[in-house]
């Protein structure tokens, strides 16, 4: 952004302007016309030497930013218009889905390429802190919601993305933020429903056509031209890439365990439609990924401790941290090793499962503080360091609210949450303190709180929905009572801000810096409704069943 503010005026051609999006364009061209008529720039003017020489170089500056918008701009396959071929087709008979390919991608794994795809999400992310972040149209909470999906789970689009500047694909997506997608339980209506699942499967299917051709996974698939894209890592090797893939197809296959991990019942439940297709795909790409998840596996587990590497930093949904040994990689490694027993992709070895996970319990929980340790660092375990994904441990079942042991850390952790306001004015930040000595230097710089201070939708779905359940199994009502207060700021705001942000500012606001700007309309917006699906109709059902036989010791409360 600072090496656009010193292009003079007489060096910025306005048949240029044209090139860059609308309200940029504009805004460069009346910048570097005040910028022409500063004192100091008038000065200048007597310097005719050194003024040739400026503006040569500003020249070449500006054709290289055009350069870098216009190529942006046809290689995002979000943008119009665009170059990029879709390399999976997803059609529709007799009540299934199929998939296709239609073209096969050309995978580029060189530093030059990696550096070309850097450079074009940085563009995106600075140009879309300018022009992006579009509202939807006013209207109800539902009509809101209902564009959002109708904007991200278009099938006319290649994958799923998060939205605005992020117009990449991020594997674990799949499995973190978009875990709800295929959940048939909250399908708005029958359109919905086939997009939602047709944008799943294609996804997956787009993931699993590039990871076939790579030797190593990556956090991301970059498009750079027709069929080309780039694998690129943000910041670190990927803890969850082969996660989120494997959750996809699990999901695709049968939905039942979202049942079990998120208890409702709806009147009229969707009707899966694409065990088939992910059958075929899991056929046709199974030797790729067992390839993949035996060099997962050497890469970030230390068969010495029995749990993830502290020696390799690694990347998960909170990229922007450096972490030794993280709660969540452990967590997500556990839920990927399962997953591929379940798929066929290793052996079954429920000993090993059983095994891994009380490592997990016994190496980060913090006792006395009543939370899990962010990770393994000394650091990190003798300041007691909290980190709301956390709850991935919920999200993935390795921790169950009726098994005793584990309902006493999820009340606990709750306790936690509440005693210091993380779940306040709404939640969830991911911890109240910044440690910016653990962010990467361009987010340092960019967006310091973005993963630490600020409020992330994502979480706080999870943490609703955890609250619904500890309702569910306590019987106490101040849980509900609590998850009805956290749903209820979130449906104001999404009228608020006509969309669903990704991220909030630590005091509710919607979240932006001088270089970010959140995603103001993001397809995250399925886990709402499953968490206001579970919250209702836990109140419908209210008091029921709930409560009765745990076989727990008394839960710590809530609060009112």
């Amino acid at each position: 952004m600072a090496v656009m503010l010193i292009v003079p005026h007489q060096v910025w051609p306005r048949h240029l302007t044209k090139l860059w999006p609308g309200q940029l364009g504009s805004r460069l061209h009346r910048l570097a016309h005040h910028l022409t008529n500063h004192p100091a720039h008038r000065h200048h003017r007597h310097h005719r030497h050194n003024h040739h020489h400026l503006k040569t170089s500003l020249t070449a500056l500006l054709i290289l930013l055009t350069a870098v918008g216009v190529f942006s701009h046809l290689t995002n396959p979000f943008a119009r218009p665009n170059i990029v071929q879709t390399a999976v087709q997803v059609e529709f008979g007799d009540g299934q889905f199929l998939v296709h390919n239609s073209s096969q991608p050309t995978v580029h794994q060189g530093w030059l390429f990696r550096v070309l795809a850097t450079v074009k999400a940085a563009w995106n992310i600075v140009s879309g802190r300018v022009i992006g972040g579009p509202k939807a149209q006013l209207g109800t909470v539902d009509e809101v919601i209902a564009q959002i999906h109708r904007l991200r789970f278009d099938p006319d689009q290649p994958f799923l993305i998060s939205g605005d500047h992020f117009s990449s694909l991020y594997p674990r997506n799949l499995g973190i933020f978009y875990n709800a997608t295929v959940d048939p339980r909250t399908a708005l209506d029958r359109q919905d429903w086939h997009n939602r699942q047709l944008m799943y499967l294609k996804s997956l299917g787009y993931a699993l056509q590039v990871f076939d051709q790579a030797d190593q996974l990556s956090t991301t698939i970059i498009p750079i031209g027709r069929s080309s894209v780039v694998l690129a890592n943000y910041y670190a090797y990927p803890s969850d890439s082969l996660y989120g893939m494997l959750y996809a197809a699990d999901k695709l296959l049968q939905p039942d365990e979202l049942e079990e991990i998120y208890p409702f019942q709806a009147d009229q439940p969707a009707v899966p439609q694409t065990a088939a297709a992910t059958a075929r795909l899991l056929e046709a790409h199974r030797p790729a990924l067992r390839r993949h998840f035996r060099e997962y596996w050497q890469t970030v587990y230390d068969p010495g401790t029995g749990l993830v590497r502290t020696d390799k930093l690694l990347s998960g949904a909170k990229d922007i941290a450096k972490r030794q040994g993280a709660f969540y990689d452990n967590v997500v490694a556990w839920k990927t090793h399962q997953l591929a027993q379940r798929l066929d992709l290793t052996g079954p070895d429920q000993e090993f499962l059983d095994e891994y996970r009380q490592r997990i319990l016994a190496r980060y929980w913090l006792t006395a503080a009543g939370h899990f340790a962010e990770d393994a660092s000394q650091q990190a375990l003798t300041e007691r360091w909290y980190s709301s994904d956390w709850l991935v441990a919920y999200l993935t079942g390795l921790l169950d609210p009726e098994q005793p042991q584990d309902l006493r850390m999820l009340t606990s952790t709750v306790e936690y949450i509440r005693r210091n306001a993380i779940d306040q004015p709404f939640g969830l930040q991911y911890h109240p303190d910044q440690r910016r000595g653990r962010v990467y230097l361009p987010v340092l710089i960019g967006s310091p709180a973005y993963a630490s201070t600020a409020i992330w939708s994502n979480w706080g779905m999870e943490y609703i929905k955890l609250l619904a359940r500890l309702a569910q199994v306590t019987g106490d009502e101040s849980y509900l009572a609590a998850a009805e207060k956290q749903l209820a700021s979130y449906a104001f705001n999404i009228k608020r801000h006509r969309g669903y942000p990704e991220v909030y500012s630590a005091e509710g606001e919607f979240y932006r810096t001088p270089l970010y700007k959140s995603i103001r309309q993001t397809g995250w917006v399925v886990s709402f409704l499953q968490a206001r699906e579970m919250v209702g109709w836990t109140r419908e059902a209210w008091p029921g069943d709930f409560g009765r036989d745990v076989g727990a010791e008394p839960a710590v409360s809530a609060g009112g």
